[in-house]
């Protein structure tokens, strides 16, 4: 085993508990018989995670020439670490009675979400760059800062449609991400 493999492997270990609860969610909610109270941002903000998981997998392939320290097995935990942790706030109670207002519960974590996403998306911003020849302002850098400015849209607004917004910019540039860096792989 390699030492990318090896560090590979708890990072992807952190991604999959996070892509786990992501799935235990949506089946929460697919077969609960209680009255669920839909809100268009939470269900754009879950898709947004979910592919924010699935494009931080995959480029971890990036980092297959890295030099590998435990200083930089350090750096390249927080990332999963705070995505996963972004991921369990935006998970409803999954309690026994009563209805499931996946608006008020957006409401109630909106600001911390907000915050531990942003934090996300800055240390991936750098890790290119940190461990790679990828540059801080190069095409994918900059696609960088549109998510984060959107990611922090629900710390300061609870606008529905400010937040339908913002998650579904972050869909349209992570997949944008996804086109134009992995479509030749």
């Amino acid at each position: 085993m390699s030492l990318f493999e090896f560090v590979t492997v708890m990072v992807s270990m952190i991604l999959a508990l996070c892509l786990g609860q992501l799935l235990r969610n949506a089946s929460f909610l697919a077969r609960t018989d209680r009255k669920i109270i839909f809100y268009l941002p939470y269900v754009l903000w879950s898709l947004a995670l979910l592919l924010t998981v699935i494009n931080h997998w995959w480029s971890l392939w990036d980092f297959r020439d890295v030099d590998w320290h435990y200083g930089s097995f350090l750096y390249i935990l927080i990332a999963p670490i705070l995505i996963t942790f972004a991921t369990g706030l935006f998970s409803p109670i999954q309690s026994d009675s009563g209805p499931i207002d996946l608006q008020a519960h957006y409401l109630r974590t909106r600001r911390m979400f907000s915050a531990v996403f942003a934090a996300y998306v800055s240390v991936m911003w750098l890790d290119g760059p940190l461990f790679t020849e990828q540059a801080v302002f190069g095409v994918v850098g900059m696609l960088h800062i549109p998510i984060i400015s959107a990611a922090l849209v629900p710390s300061v607004s609870a606008s529905p449609r400010a937040n339908s917004i913002s998650a579904s910019t972050v869909i349209a540039t992570l997949l944008i991400i996804m086109v134009a860096r992995y479509s030749a792989i």
